[in-house]
């Protein structure tokens, strides 16, 4: 970093509104700092600090040297996967009230703070030479808070004016959370589910259900070959570029699925808001293989629209292939996801 550096950062803020207002949302302190003008864009800028969090990353550093490398299954990746995040309360933040006057949202940033990271360090700097004063925050480290950053749509000349003592209202989107269960099932090829699958997790003592219609295996190398002989394709590339998309994603996914190999679909009906995640007994306490390719993630919809018991018909692919004579498969109902609307948050 250099002196022409730090200028032009500095000329990248034209303009600061402080708002300088305090809360706390599910154990998290929220400093709203202000609302800061970049050209013709406008930022509302809060800075977060998740105790839960810091507590959680010095138990996983205490621990590390103790782990075994034997444990780092698919089952502990897919586990730790999530297990270490700050709660972010303003992820899915729709749209903002400043004292009645409306802002959507054009996008939500949200990054921790790194006491290398001069820009970050500078726009803070920055926010509390103007008089900002953020509370409860004092002595945590540096590398232990995140900044959150809500871009508004449209552009700005100016920052509107507010009072001081401002009145703040945030509108929420729908968010998705994920629940752990780890349940045995067994599911068996064109088999009969007569009875509902029960299944709660620790974290959400609430029962769930879910009514499993049917399980077949699926050729994705034939499903392939429909969706690249569509000619609607052709509307929007030619056939050479056609045929070299379609040459690059057969060859990464020999990797993942070999020709003659299926994956298995669960078709099930269960309550709305809940979808269900699968995997097989046998890759859960597997040790992980890594691919060159990275993974290709795929979305199945059923035929019908609704199930044996009138319920809308959902499908849950198992990404793991499997031989075309399988009957039965080991697996585990291993998470479910609940969509949820959060509540709305208020600031007077």
């Amino acid at each position: 970093m250099n002196i022409k550096h730090i200028q032009g950062l500095l000329s990248r803020i034209n303009e600061v509104r402080l708002i300088n207002k305090k809360l706390e949302i599910n154990g998290v302190i929220c400093n709203i700092a202000g609302v800061v003008r970049y050209g013709q864009k406008l930022r509302l800028i809060i800075l977060e600090y998740d105790e839960a969090y810091r507590q959680k990353v010095e138990e996983m550093e205490l621990s590390e040297p103790c782990r075994l490398r034997k444990e780092e299954t698919n089952r502990y990746i897919l586990k730790s996967r999530g297990s270490i995040e700050a709660v972010q309360p303003f992820r899915t933040v729709n749209s903002v009230f400043i004292d009645g006057m409306e802002f959507k949202v054009n996008f939500t940033e949200n990054r921790i703070l790194d006491h290398k990271d001069g820009e970050s360090v500078l726009f803070l700097s920055e926010l509390l030479r103007k008089g900002w004063n953020p509370d409860g925050v004092d002595y945590q480290s540096i590398d232990m808070l995140f900044v959150t950053g809500i871009e508004f749509e449209g552009d700005y000349d100016e920052i509107p004016k507010f009072d001081d003592n401002v009145n703040l209202h945030f509108t929420m989107n729908k968010d998705v959370i994920s629940y752990l269960v780890e349940q045995p099932v067994t599911l068996v090829v064109n088999g009969v589910y007569p009875e509902k699958l029960w299944f709660k997790s620790e974290e959400d003592t609430e029962k769930h259900w879910a009514q499993i219609n049917r399980v077949y295996l699926l050729d994705m190398w034939a499903e392939m070959e429909k969706s690249f002989s569509n000619p609607k394709l052709l509307e929007h590339m030619t056939k050479d570029q056609v045929d070299e998309v379609k040459r690059n994603v057969e060859k990464s996914f020999t990797e993942f699925c070999p020709k003659g190999m299926y994956y298995p679909v669960i078709e099930y009906e269960s309550e709305e808001d809940i979808s269900l995640e699968f995997h097989t007994k046998k890759f859960l306490d597997s040790k992980p293989v890594h691919k060159r390719n990275g993974s290709i993630g795929f979305i199945i919809s059923p035929d019908k629209k609704t199930g044996i018991l009138g319920e809308k018909l959902k499908s849950a692919i198992i990404q793991e292939p499997v031989s075309q004579d399988t009957v039965i498969i080991e697996a585990e109902l291993f998470k479910y996801h609940k969509t949820i609307s959060p509540e709305k948050i208020s600031i007077r």
